[in-house]
């Protein structure tokens, strides 16, 4: 396996990606994913293969300083391990062929070359050149030539200027084996990037998409802000307690000692699989309700825990389910059972509350870290969805 050295990613996907793949790194305008080109080169220098760049439209000393940026070992990029094909070498192609088809000739010619004299692990192809100089069939036929004689894994950044349609041919006309696609979204405020896990060939993972910054030079999953509301003792300072990463209680701010945590701000913060999160839990009772809009401001998504064997909290979780859909911000019904035997059923909760059936509604303990980390992570994908 060759780790993309996205450590949450690599979970996800089971330990990386499987030897002699097929990936590609697909852009949207106005992303930077040069990141996860650099994180799998640097993790595959790292493990001792021996890789190809091909960049067409830079030099070498340009991506060296660029990749030196992101706090690849400058030692790494100049090790005998790493081969380039460069604007350089795309220039003396062009200039020597004297028809497209001498021109792609020339290039299978060179990558085969190399490929079979250094013995290549990897290829790393940025693609949007040869894409505008041979297209898609055609492009991708040159590279496919280098590994004919070897199970040699090839791994494409693309800038996507066609959308989902060219994505689709890349998995169903060409048999790439893991497709991830690099996307922003303005809203909500601030704006956020995102990576999706649209397609994997070697197990069935459901497509899942993950905000991330870039911090020091690394790709960083996070979820910077989420706020957890609800009526009166539904579980919400419970629900932020067992999301922590230590399971401590939660920061209690703005309040007496001597007052209960049910009137009080709760401040939770969380590493999870590589996650960064912050939660924000507001107090149920009617009085702080000036606080919840507030709090409202540049979150990414909210939780609205409700105690499923309550059905009196329902108004109340009705109030507060319209109070966060004005502000036009995801929101996800966690539906916390404190193991009574009259449990109310989804049909009933989606009614009372005038549900919509694509806002995820999830029956959780909220004293369980599995079921809380399992409604933040279904509010990511929700989050993720609404904005794409």
């Amino acid at each position: 396996m060759i780790s993309t050295g996205i450590n949450a990613l690599d979970q996800m996907m089971g330990g990386g990606i499987p030897g002699g793949d097929k990936v590609l790194y697909s852009m949207e305008p106005g992303v930077n994913g040069q990141f996860f080109m650099i994180s799998t080169l640097s993790a595959a220098l790292k493990k001792g293969l021996t890789c190809l760049v091909i960049m067409p439209n830079t030099t070498v000393d340009a991506f060296r300083h660029d990749a030196i940026t992101m706090r690849v070992d400058k030692r790494t990029l100049c090790s005998n391990k790493l081969v380039y094909i460069d604007a350089i070498d795309a220039e003396r192609i062009q200039k020597g062929a004297s028809s497209k088809e001498a021109k792609a000739r020339d290039w299978k010619a060179r990558i085969q070359k190399i490929c079979r004299d250094r013995h290549i692990d990897v290829i790393f192809v940025y693609f949007d050149l040869l894409y505008e100089e041979f297209g898609l069939e055609n492009g991708l036929c040159i590279l496919e030539s280098a590994r004919e004689e070897r199970r040699t894994t090839l791994i494409l950044e693309h800038l996507n200027l066609e959308g989902a349609p060219l994505v689709d041919r890349f998995i169903s006309e060409h048999s790439f084996d893991l497709v991830l696609t690099i996307r922003s979204s303005s809203h909500p405020l601030p704006p956020f990037s995102y990576f999706t896990l649209l397609h994997t060939s070697w197990a069935p993972i459901p497509i899942r998409s993950i905000p991330f910054s870039v911090q020091e030079g690394q790709i960083i999953p996070y979820i910077p802000k989420i706020v957890v509301i609800g009526p009166e003792k539904a579980g919400k300072s419970t629900f932020i307690s067992h999301a922590s990463a230590l399971g401590h209680p939660p920061v209690i701010a703005g309040c007496p000692e001597e007052e209960s945590a049910s009137a009080s701000l709760d401040f939770g913060r969380m590493r999870w699989k590589d996650f960064d999160i912050m939660l924000y839990g507001i107090p149920g009772r009617a009085e702080f309700d000036t606080s919840i809009l507030p709090t409202l401001r540049h979150a990414m998504g909210v939780v609205i825990v409700i105690d499923a064997d309550d059905p009196g909290m329902l108004p109340r979780a009705h109030y507060l389910a319209g109070l966060v859909a004005k502000q036009r911000i995801p929101f996800i019904i966690a539906a916390n059972r404190k193991k009574t035997p009259h449990v109310m059923t989804e049909k009933e909760i989606r009614s009372s509350l005038a549900l919509p059936r694509e806002i995820p509604l999830q029956f959780i303990s909220a004293t369980d870290r599995d079921d809380v980390h399992g409604v933040l992570e279904s509010l990511v994908d929700y989050i993720t969805r609404i904005y794409s």
